[in-house]
């Protein structure tokens, strides 16, 4: 069998590509701690506001703690990227599991709004969505085709030309 060229080097590209997904990473690992996920206004005019550094500083409530581990679990893909970048060769379950963990991340965002928006417009209030969510769930999408392009360009030694 002969050896695999730049496996323990990866392509510009490559290198380019996983910078790309550890910002993005960062910056969805940053909205979710430091942004408004979700705003209601009820029909008295109190205004609430639903972040992760808000849940935490009043109460510390379990939503804030979720919060906070969600946004730590967004830095798993953030060290592969980092680590991939700089050429130290990554075994592909990890990849494969830190995807997964950003796109749960995801998931459990969206019905996190999904459930918020419903319980505020069944109870009369009316609500948006913060730039918080907005920015943690786009860099998410980057995140996870930057990372599928990544793990692809990884797997180029080991397909057949």
């Amino acid at each position: 069998m002969a050896p695999m060229p730049h496996v323990d080097a990866p392509s510009p590209t490559a290198r380019m590509v996983f910078i790309g997904a550890f910002a993005s990473s960062l910056a969805a690992s940053s909205f979710l701690l430091i942004g408004d996920l979700f705003r209601s206004t009820d029909s008295s005019g109190i205004e609430s506001v639903i972040s992760v550094v808000e849940l935490l500083s009043r109460d510390a409530s379990a939503g804030g703690w979720v919060g906070l581990l969600l946004a730590l679990v967004l830095l798993f893909p953030a060290y592969l990227a980092l680590m991939s970048a700089v050429g130290m060769w990554q075994r592909r379950e990890r990849f494969q599991l830190a995807g997964m963990s950003a796109a749960g991340v995801l998931a459990v965002l969206f019905i996190s709004v999904w459930q918020w928006s419903r319980s505020e417009s069944n109870a009369g209030n009316e609500w948006e969505i913060g730039v918080g969510t907005f920015g943690a769930a786009i860099a998410i999408i980057a995140l996870l085709l930057l990372w599928r392009a990544g793990m692809w360009l990884l797997d180029e030694p080991y397909r057949d030309r």
